[in-house]
């Protein structure tokens, strides 16, 4: 029983960090468009 604890854990811990790299890669794609159209890139 502990092991499937540890696996689901490690499942959440996962799931979460996949949010947060999600929510990462939104604001550097809109960074990117910004400076697109500003003429920066």
């Amino acid at each position: 029983m502990a092991r499937l604890e540890v696996v689901q854990e490690k499942i959440r811990a996962l799931k979460a960090a996949q949010a947060e790299t999600d929510e990462k890669l939104k604001h550097l794609e809109q960074a990117i468009l910004d400076k697109a159209f500003r003429g920066e890139l």
